[in-house]
């Protein structure tokens, strides 16, 4: 069974990184990001109440520490300083997703509390035997919960590259779609709905099995929009459907494809549809391409049943055309298949805060 999920339009992305990855275990044990660029301020405890401060004062107390230093550049690193805290206190949101790394996994999470002050560390046992142990001392956290852990040898090119500035706390809104495509099989955006594919070969891939699988995904688009030509059942023949898109050059699917050995495949299609119908079709039939239901879909009553299980069954031959499951097997073709439940959960999230937003208006 695989869902369907909508990406919110307002939700935003960011990475907090964990000390270079030593912090990642107390992150994901005591459900929190953390920074510890207040630390040597001496702030009082806030937790469980949200830390909203004047940002006016708090450049100041900044300005201060960098200052007794005695060292050059102290108002760069002052300006730096600050500016990753204001991003994490106020342009960070409640509902929108944070990534962090170690060397060997990237996990992602749902921001769901306002910043707090909190100076108890966060301790994380190594050793139960011996009781050993280590502590994150980070006193500016937000709460988070825990999705999806990855290992990062199976992350994509384009998500490597997200993940590449070496900041303690940056923005990566301009990778959205490869996040979720590592998450996602199927999901719908701005009038789109995307799918992913994984190609999991170690070795040389064969170019014939590429395009088939190319073949395969432009099959998909024409019976996709079926809809667009006709709704008449005993008309669907999917070569009428065929040579008519391509008489009037109207291919949609685009691709972004890693030519590697593992790699990844990824496909959208614009289909402009109020009513959704053409989501249910495509969801229904990249479903039947990997043998898997789709749900929870409104299916009946969406699409007369006549007309889907006609659509739905020209696929699939064309599926054996191609001869799909030796494909599938030569690629080793699989799709994401994480527990994404607490990056969609909003049950546990904190009401706006309108101290947030007077920061983000006043700055």
């Amino acid at each position: 069974m695989i869902e369907v999920f909508n990406r919110p339009n307002d939700q935003r992305y960011w990475v907090v990184r964990a000390q270079g990855g030593d912090y990642i275990d107390h992150f994901r044990q005591a459900g929190t990001v953390a920074i510890g660029h207040l630390d040597k301020l001496s702030l009082q405890n806030t937790h469980p109440q949200p830390y909203f401060p004047s940002m006016g004062s708090l450049l100041s107390q900044i300005g201060s520490l960098e200052r007794r230093k005695r060292e050059e550049g102290w108002k760069a690193r002052a300006q730096r300083r600050y500016g990753q805290t204001k991003v994490f206190i106020a342009e960070m949101s409640v509902g929108d997703l944070v990534v962090s790394i170690d060397s060997g996994y990237l996990m992602v999470g749902r921001i769901v509390g306002h910043p707090r002050i909190d100076n108890n560390p966060v301790r994380v046992i190594r050793d139960e035997e011996t009781g050993d142990f280590t502590e994150m001392p980070f006193s500016l956290r937000r709460p988070v919960r825990w999705g999806p852990k990855i290992k990062r040898k199976h992350l994509p090119t384009a998500m490597k590259r997200s993940i590449s500035a070496r900041q303690t706390v940056f923005n990566i809104d301009p990778y959205w779609a490869a996040l979720y495509h590592m998450l996602y099989p199927i999901f719908t955006s701005d009038g789109k709905i995307f799918f992913s594919t994984r190609i999991n070969q170690s070795d040389a891939i064969s170019n014939y099995s590429v395009s088939q699988l190319f073949s395969i995904l432009t099959d998909l688009e024409v019976l996709t929009r079926a809809l667009e030509i006709t709704e008449n059942p005993d008309q669907m023949s999917f070569q009428l459907l065929f040579d008519q898109i391509l008489r009037e050059d109207g291919f949609r699917l685009a691709t972004t494809a890693e030519f590697m050995s593992p790699g990844s495949v990824w496909s959208y299609l614009g289909v402009d549809d109020d009513t959704g119908r053409k989501i249910v079709i495509g969801s229904l039939l990249f479903g039947a391409l990997f043998g898997v239901k789709v749900g929870p879909i409104e299916v009946d009553g969406v699409i007369h049943k006549e007309l889907r299980e006609k659509i739905v069954d020209q696929f699939v031959q064309r599926l054996e055309y191609h001869n799909a499951e030796s494909v599938k097997e030569r690629l080793e073709l699989t799709f994401p298949e994480f527990n994404t439940g607490p990056l969609e959960d909003d049950d546990h999230d904190e009401a706006e805060d309108p101290r947030r937003l007077a920061i983000l208006k006043e700055t």
